[in-house]
């Protein structure tokens, strides 16, 4: 029978046929290993093992319905769309985001298997799995309130350190680094997580502890151990995570943390350049911030250095209490070995310290080109109001956090 033929009923029978059969695949690991073998992984192949293993089960739709609601699933994340809750997932699935429906938080997850996570970013390696056909039609969707009782028969590592930053500082080559060790697990800017944070911002009456319960779990669930031989396990945070700080510290107190940091002109300078999420209306600075933007000559440059300067400040205000290290930019990337690793109590040997000296020589953002220093460029290319909002803004609080790094303890590489 040729992909494109009926197998049975019209259009509105065939979608209400193919909904039940994703919703047995989804209970049936049997099925899911079907559709899942390595000869299925382009789009026409997959839809011929689909119409023929439902074909099998009595189960009649057309290989345009199952089209159909591939791109549907796709649109899950860019539009708001409710999504039928599921079962919890099997091994080998993790969470790719987060949604809040009907006063709930849900995550969604799609199947990874034992692939390690090597992308410079989280959504990099989300890319990918929904490129698998396998993953544009088969998603679990699961309150992030349950995972806490399914996390408890599955293992997973707890986090070794937490990689808060300024921002365009070097926190990705770090945890490029740092995922350069095959026992590594290092999620880097995670969506799921931002969910759980941004929850008691769209939802202000939220629970501390209830809050505190999710991120613990949507952690877990990110730290499961799907290859067998992951020891450690770390996590690069969005840069306006700093604001959570004290979040993260609730919820996992015995977790050690850094903050990367760099000259505020070069951070300004590279955000005009190519702004992050966190400078875009209507992003994460007025939402999250609560800092309005205006507009006109210098606007720009002055709410930029105001939300770095919302970045810095739980820093400042909280590096007394404890588990925390500075590290500047300058540093790097010698400061990971020197520093960040002694203060994560983690101990490479001599094959895995190399391929973290190695993976340091590319751009941690473009890994096929050579990494260079650009900090000098960023200085020349500043404009006036630039260094202006940065001084206004940052100033204060980059001598400030000198100033603590300057008198902290260091350690013996």
């Amino acid at each position: 029978m040729a992909m494109t033929d009926q197998i049975g009923g019209a259009s509105g029978a065939g979608a209400a046929a193919l909904a039940a059969f994703c919703a047995l695949t989804l209970e049936d690991l049997s099925l899911q290993t079907q559709l899942r073998q390595p000869d299925c992984a382009d789009e026409s192949t997959f839809l011929a093992r689909l119409l023929d293993v439902a074909r099998q089960r009595g189960f009649a739709f057309t290989a345009e319905d199952a089209r159909r609601a591939m791109r549907e699933r796709m649109l899950d994340g860019v539009a708001v769309i409710a999504t039928p809750e599921t079962p919890l997932p099997p091994d080998g699935w993790l969470p790719i985001r987060a949604s809040w429906q009907a006063g709930e938080l849900y995550a969604h997850w799609a199947y990874f298997g034992a692939r390690r996570l090597r992308q410079p970013f989280f959504e990099g390696d989300v890319r990918w799995c929904l490129a698998q056909p396998f993953n544009r039609l088969f998603r679990y969707v699961t309150a992030v309130e349950k995972l806490a009782a399914w996390l408890d028969e599955r293992p997973h590592l707890q986090p070794s350190g937490f990689i808060f930053h300024m921002s365009r500082c070097g926190s990705t080559l770090v945890s490029q680094m740092l995922a350069a060790v095959e026992s590594n697990i290092v999620v880097a800017e995670a969506s799921p997580i931002d969910g759980v944070v941004q929850t008691h911002v769209w939802t202000p009456d939220l629970g501390d502890e209830r809050q505190h319960r999710w991120l613990r779990s949507i952690v877990a669930a990110l730290g499961q151990k799907r290859g067998g031989d992951e020891r450690r396990y770390f996590i690069k945070l969005d840069c306006w995570h700093s604001v959570a700080l004290p979040l993260f510290r609730r919820a996992f107190p015995d977790v050690p943390w850094i903050f990367l940091y760099r000259d505020p002109v070069e951070v300004m300078v590279s955000q005009l350049r190519m702004p992050g999420a966190q400078m875009l209306p209507p992003g994460v600075g007025p939402n999250f911030h609560r800092i309005e933007r205006s507009y006109g000559p210098g606007a720009a440059e002055d709410y930029y250095a105001q939300v770095l300067a919302k970045i810095c400040e739980p820093v400042v205000a909280h590096f007394g209490q404890g588990g925390g290290l500075l590290v500047d930019y300058r540093e790097l990337p010698e400061a990971v070995f020197s520093k960040i690793l002694p203060h994560f109590g983690v101990a490479f040997g001599p094959a895995e310290r190399a391929a973290m000296t190695d993976a340091a020589r590319f751009d941690a953002k473009a890994p096929g080109f050579a990494f260079a220093s650009d900090s000098a460029a960023k200085q020349q290319a500043a404009s006036p109001a630039a260094r202006a909002a940065a001084e206004r803004w940052l100033g204060d609080l980059y001598r400030r956090l000198e100033a603590m790094r300057a008198a902290a303890p260091s350690y013996n590489s």
